[in-house]
């Protein structure tokens, strides 16, 4: 953290991580890492989406992270991390997690 700190004196990096791009060494963890920091951006969402709504499915599988999706009668029932724009916009089709 010393030699960062001589880099930029007024930002203060909340992970350090060690990579070799010749290696490889550490490349993993700091995929590991960015992902972990793009997710703290966003939140999860449970909804059931009516069919006649695909293209708020299809913007969260362009923009989202999605973790269970299944097909119902009555609608897709997705539950995914999303931006808080998304969310907003998926507000109306929220459920509940026991549903």
């Amino acid at each position: 953290l010393e030699g960062w700190e001589r880099v930029h004196d007024r930002v203060v990096p909340e992970t350090v991580l060690a990579i070799s791009a010749k290696t490889g060494e550490g490349v993993r963890e700091l995929l590991e890492s960015i992902e972990e920091a793009l997710l703290a951006l966003t939140s999860v969402v449970k909804c059931r989406l009516p069919y006649s709504a695909g293209e708020l499915l299809a913007e969260i599988h362009k923009v989202g992270t999605i973790l269970e999706e299944e097909f119902q009668e009555a609608g897709t029932l997705v539950t995914a991390y999303v931006p808080p724009s998304l969310r907003n916009k998926l507000a109306q089709y929220e459920v509940a997690d026991d549903q």
